[in-house]
């Protein structure tokens, strides 16, 4: 399984995270361009080699004429999103589902915890910094890098936070402000001796939404990087990101190669309407795969077996999900094995342009596949049927294969 290691030494914030991801070899061209798909406009993307206390980084900056998120002169309302307005231009990028549920779930969180500040309800929660459009990209940039760079899980180290005071939309408030210690409940913290912001709201949306919290996992480290943040203190301010496969041992023909956590639960007194959400949530918590079965309950009720396989640091935030999100009084859980094949995703130039596209390497040769999602946004951009375009990229993929040995 491919996994990344946010080690945040120095803090956290949305745009530190995009620089750790792109300074680990994530190209920046391909998130630009997934990023423009994005219904806003009047940005730019720069990703600069900075030294901090003599340790090279990226300092990945959106830029955005008119939206200054430097704290010492915050900006008023203009610019303020709902959450509703938001969801919308994540819904309109039309990005593949995987992203826009990643993207959707962070932002939900960062009105959650808007919410219980302000004690109003999430619907009313005008969003200020976190509503701009630098915050949206950094967002949408965090599920997107971990989407192209086929991350399956995210740990995450214990988040320092700064001391003294911060200026923000609505005056002067106390460092980590009242958003981000919502964001922070329940999530392992520990002080540090600084005066300023070390962990963003945006950095800590991300973060808690996506990791598991805990010491680096069993790893291969294959990738490095690190994004730099905007302020300098008395030590590096940067945040590391280590990538690579976890450690499992070799299988022999005909063993398992991998665990995972296998969930399941009886449902049949819930609003049918309601499965589509249950299932997005359940992505967005963590879950590797989802399915639902009808079935006969007692009393010839008719109801549905809700099932979820989710690697095993996930398995709590996905039966959380459930148990939250539905009618469930309880979930039942075991450790299911699975057999797979090395697999990648690499991006094939076809006639339509590039297409994402799953490299499997089997006993009975390497097979290819275009990622359907990219099919679906080619024939819906274009006005050609589905049917068509795959077929056709289908082609082309197995000419790409060909030529590829």
């Amino acid at each position: 399984m491919k996994l990344a290691y946010f080690d945040c030494f120095a803090g956290a914030s949305g745009n530190m995270i995009l620089g750790a991801l792109v300074d680990a070899g994530l190209p920046l061209d391909a998130l630009e361009r997934e990023l423009r798909k994005l219904p806003v406009s009047g940005w730019t993307l720069h990703a600069t080699p900075v030294s901090k206390r003599g340790l090279g980084a990226t300092y990945l900056d959106v830029h955005v004429p008119g939206e200054d998120h430097d704290h010492a002169h915050p900006k008023a309302a203009a610019g303020t999103r709902t959450l509703a307005g938001i969801l919308d231009i994540l819904r309109a990028a039309g990005f593949s589902p995987e992203v826009e549920r990643t993207a959707g779930a962070i932002y939900r969180r960062l009105g959650e915890a808007e919410a219980r500040v302000h004690r109003s309800p999430i619907e009313s929660i005008a969003f200020h910094e976190i509503g701009q459009i630098d915050a949206i990209v950094d967002i949408a940039g965090a599920a997107i890098a971990l989407h192209l760079l086929g991350i399956e899980a995210v740990h995450c180290s214990a988040l320092p936070c700064g001391r003294g005071t911060i200026k923000s939309a609505h005056g002067l408030l106390p460092s980590p402000p009242p958003a981000t210690m919502e964001l922070l409940r329940g999530f392992p913290t520990y002080d540090v001796n600084v005066d300023g912001e070390l962990v963003t709201p945006t950095g800590a949306a991300v973060l808690t939404q996506i990791a598991r919290f805990d010491t680096r996992p069993a790893m291969t480290i294959d990738r490095i990087g690190y994004g730099a943040g905007r302020s300098d203190f008395p030590f590096a301010n940067v945040l590391r990101v280590v990538v690579g496969e976890t450690i499992e041992a070799a299988a022999r023909d005909g063993e398992p190669s991998g665990s995972v956590a296998q969930l399941e639960t009886n449902i049949d007194d819930m609003n049918p309407q309601l499965f589509e959400h249950v299932v997005e949530r359940m992505y967005a918590a963590g879950a590797l795969d989802v399915w639902l079965q009808p079935a006969q309950m007692k009393k010839g009720r008719l109801g549905t077996i809700v099932s979820a396989l989710a690697p095993h640091e996930r398995a709590d935030a996905v039966a959380a999900t459930l148990l939250a999100e539905t009618t469930t009084i309880g979930v039942r859980r075991w450790t299911a094995q699975r057999v797979t094949l090395p697999r990648a995703i690499e991006s094939v130039q076809t006639s339509y342009g590039p297409v994402r596209v799953k490299v499997v390497e089997a006993p009975s040769g390497t097979r290819a596949r275009a990622e359907y999602e990219d099919c679906k946004q080619i024939a819906g951009a274009r006005g050609i049927a589905l049917a068509d375009v795959m077929r056709s990229i289908e082609f082309e993929v197995d000419e790409w294969l060909k030529k590829r040995g």
